[in-house]
């Protein structure tokens, strides 16, 4: 309700659910059209999460198999007629090399499909490095609509020291190599958090809890303290003690997105992504709509 700007919604409704290329599914028809009245388009987005009962995820048996792989497909266009569906967003985060030529495989199959539907395919990746290069982000471009690069967690809850989710420096690179990788800028978004961590130190080690951007700030001023800007990062930065411990916190709030947002008009991209609704503050809004006309 807070949101302003929008054009596009990908809510988390499909799944990978077995081996065989069955996808779970917790759409909502309804939802849709609220969402079209509203002039919203809704991109479903179909994740690799789920694992069977040794902990394996399920996504590495489907796309080496092409009877799975392509029930897989079936399913997700099923349910794409079924809800009246205007995109659909792949994202896969657990797939490794050995599934690479698979996991490509069915992106070409899945893009013929939507291209007979008539409608969008987007495909989430992580920033380019080495032990990603075999999701292929130029054959990518060539199949999809969309490339979306999700420039954040540059430290997460398995980091071994305390740092930002998404600096400035890590967006520009990030947002960089993969207009380079994919080759054209006009299918690149990029996706930006609008949440962040708070970092605690205790004897030598550290743990975080990711939260949204309001939550860090009420933090914060619950300690009593205030956060600096550093021009390095693109980020507000809070670093004290808390009794024994030292607590560390990178903000996201409206400063900071600007100077992403900055970073995305100068790369000339499709568009920006966030994740996830609910995390903002509703102040970031008309930042991004600034940038977005």
């Amino acid at each position: 309700k807070n949101a302003k700007g929008l054009n596009v919604i990908s809510p988390t409704w499909f799944s990978v659910s077995d081996s065989k290329g069955e996808v779970s599914s917790i759409g909502s028809a309804d939802y849709v059209k609220k969402a079209h009245s509203a002039g919203l388009d809704v991109w479903g987005l179909v994740s690799d999460f789920e694992t069977d009962g040794n902990g394996d995820y399920y996504i590495k048996t489907v796309v080496n198999n092409t009877k799975a792989r392509q029930k897989m497909v079936s399913n997700i266009m099923k349910y794409a007629s079924l809800y009246d569906l205007d995109g659909i967003n792949v994202d896969f985060e657990y797939i490794n090399v050995s599934e690479g030529a698979g996991y490509l495989q069915f992106l070409r199959e899945l893009s013929i499909e939507c291209r007979k539907k008539g409608i969008v395919l987007s495909i989430d990746n992580y920033q380019p490095s080495a032990w990603t290069e075999f999701y292929d982000r130029n054959q990518q471009g060539r199949l999809a609509d969309y490339v979306v690069v999700m420039n954040y967690d540059e430290h997460t809850t398995s980091s071994n020291e305390a740092g930002s989710v998404s600096s400035l420096t890590f967006t520009e690179e990030g947002l960089k190599n993969t207009i380079d990788e994919v080759g054209d800028a006009s299918r690149v978004i990029n996706g930006m958090p609008f949440y962040t961590r708070i970092w605690t130190t205790t004897d030598g080690n550290t743990t975080s809890r990711a939260v949204g951007m309001q939550a860090a700030v009420d933090q914060l001023n619950s300690d009593g303290q205030v956060a600096l800007w550093n021009d390095d990062c693109g980020q507000y930065v809070a670093s004290y003690t808390v009794g024994n411990a030292t607590r560390q916190i990178w903000f996201e709030e409206e400063k900071s997105i600007e100077a992403k947002m900055q970073v995305i008009q100068e790369n000339n991209v499709a568009g920006v992504a966030g994740w996830k609704l609910g995390l903002e503050k509703s102040s970031v809004w008309p930042v991004i709509s600034k940038y977005n006309k």
